[in-house]
């Protein structure tokens, strides 16, 4: 059986000591045990409130990361820009459901981070009122529409570039309101103070409940786009190199119990999410999300471009994206996996997956 073969790559520095105002986190922390017993690893994980952390919770509860003697701490934001800062400031060491475009934005204005991994792929729709719902048949009828957006959210730039390569003209054909939430967003659709909601996954009930409807999909308008990837900074050393492979190797596991048993991700997750069942399952079992650990570095590049088409990227720093991946963990992980189950066609197909998305 072929293996990937692990790429050689130089990683500089040593993590910084952690910042006051959060306990054991800042750094992929190491501790050895007595009398030669394995050693243990910790990870603190940021991750958004309104996504929640499914497969990460799933992780947890099937003792993977105990196996690989991960301890994972998990630290909720309210917001994407807040939990990249965080990242930064080595107040957490990965992140986990910010987006895909804020990290990219925060990369190119010289920010040292790298994609490690996936977590979630579409789920977006684009809600308008009920009555209205058959208007809109194409990206052309948007024409002379008020829109209402979330700025650098993942809909924001799969569905202005959907209006781009329809023909309109983002300035003078349509009338884009920016909002600072999605929430926000759902009630002024809602209200009518826009025909159009680019609304992010998880608010169904809420927008259906406001009297509008979904009338199309992230997903079949851009194929296969990426949301939220798995990001860490640049600079992690070899000796703390472990423990992200250790991560990344969990959340391949969890991905793979989530699809066979959904209704897992749902038992695993009401707790954090503090909300009824119903919403549970809507949030992290919704048709049109996709949970996928994959890197999946091709789409993540075509948002680059689509967000530097935009002029949400001025790139005036010249930034190759190229050498913001660090795959090396996730290639080691299902090394690993594939190595521990050689005959489960699963972990063959993952890195068939693989190769076509990354390499």
């Amino acid at each position: 059986m072929r293996l990937l073969s692990k790429r050689n790559w130089l990683l500089s520095g040593v993590l910084a000591t952690s910042l006051i105002g959060l306990t054991a986190c800042g750094t992929a922390e190491k501790t050895a045990t007595k009398n030669g017993e394995e050693k243990k690893y910790h990870l603190s994980v940021g991750y958004l409130k309104a996504n929640g952390a499914p497969l990460v919770d799933i992780a947890i509860q099937e003792g993977y990361f105990e196996k690989e003697n991960l301890e994972v701490e998990l630290v909720p934001f309210n917001a994407s820009t807040d939990g990249i800062n965080a990242l930064q400031a080595n107040k957490i060491d990965i992140g986990l459901t910010f987006g895909t475009s804020t990290p990219l934005a925060f990369i190119s204005q010289g920010a040292d981070l790298d994609i490690i991994g996936g977590y979630m792929e579409g789920g977006h729709p684009i809600y308008v009122p009920e009555k209205d719902k058959d208007q809109y048949k194409n990206f052309a009828d948007y024409k002379g529409k008020t829109i209402g957006t979330v700025r650098l959210s993942v809909p924001d730039i799969v569905y202005r570039s959907a209006l781009k390569k329809a023909g309109l003209d983002l300035e003078k054909d349509v009338n884009i309101v920016e909002f600072k939430t999605m929430a926000n967003l759902i009630e002024a659709a809602g209200s009518g103070k826009v025909d159009v909601a680019f609304a992010s996954t998880g608010f169904l009930t809420k927008a259906q409940a406001a009297g509008l409807a979904p009338v199309a999909w992230s997903n079949d308008v851009q194929p296969g786009h990426v949301c939220c990837r798995v990001v860490s900074r640049g600079d992690i050393s070899k000796e703390d190199a472990e423990a992200y492979k250790k991560f990344v190797k969990g959340i391949i596991q969890a991905e793979r119990v989530k699809l066979e048993t959904p209704e897992k991700a749902v038992e695993v997750s009401k707790e954090r999410l503090k909300v009824d069942e119903k919403t549970v399952n809507e949030i992290v079992n919704e048709k049109h999300l996709v949970n996928s650990a994959d890197p999946n570095k091709k789409q993540v590049v075509k948002m680059w471009e689509q967000m530097k088409d935009l002029g949400y990227v001025q790139d005036e720093k010249g930034v190759d994206i190229n050498k913001h991946f660090n795959l090396t963990f996730y290639e080691d992980a299902l090394n690993e996996l594939i190595k521990e189950h050689p005959e489960d066609e699963y972990y063959q197909k993952t890195l068939e997956r693989y190769q076509k998305q990354n390499l």
